[in-house]
């Protein structure tokens, strides 16, 4: 009996703890894309709502190479991907191993856009956004 209340403690506390998208809202953006659910847990920083296609055996690890490229759901067109690595070194002469991800989407999707200007509270409706945009 102790054991099962436990448990039920352990679920309790598990799901009442707030989850922050990673996805901020883009300033001027009428229609406001939908993160990818899901994604990679990448420790220490945790959940990233992407997936990370790439070649077996790297550093950083990669999906598997068909993995989903898109960072938003409810997505139709087209989307290229590359991934850059290099050195930097800033004035102190400390040298940074740098990694990119860069994400180009050209189409459509449906996102979320504010239901009323006025008396938000954080209130959406379902929008269709047309464009080209860029994620990094």
């Amino acid at each position: 009996m102790r054991s099962r209340l436990g448990y039920l403690l352990f679920l309790l506390l598990a799901f009442s703890i707030p989850l922050k998208a990673q996805i901020e809202p883009i300033p001027n953006l009428k229609v406001q894309p939908i993160p990818l659910p899901g994604g990679d847990i990448t420790p220490p920083y945790g959940l990233y709502n992407q997936f990370f296609p790439g070649p077996p055996n790297q550093t950083p690890p990669f999906d598997p190479i068909n993995a989903d490229p898109h960072g938003i759901t409810n997505f139709r067109g087209v989307t290229a991907m590359g991934y850059t690595s290099g050195t930097a070194t800033d004035n102190s002469r400390t040298k940074y191993t740098v990694i990119t991800d860069i994400r180009v989407y050209q189409g459509e999707y449906i996102g979320g856009e504010t239901a009323d200007v006025v008396n938000t509270a954080g209130a959406t409706r379902s929008a269709r956004a047309r464009g080209t945009f860029v994620e990094i």
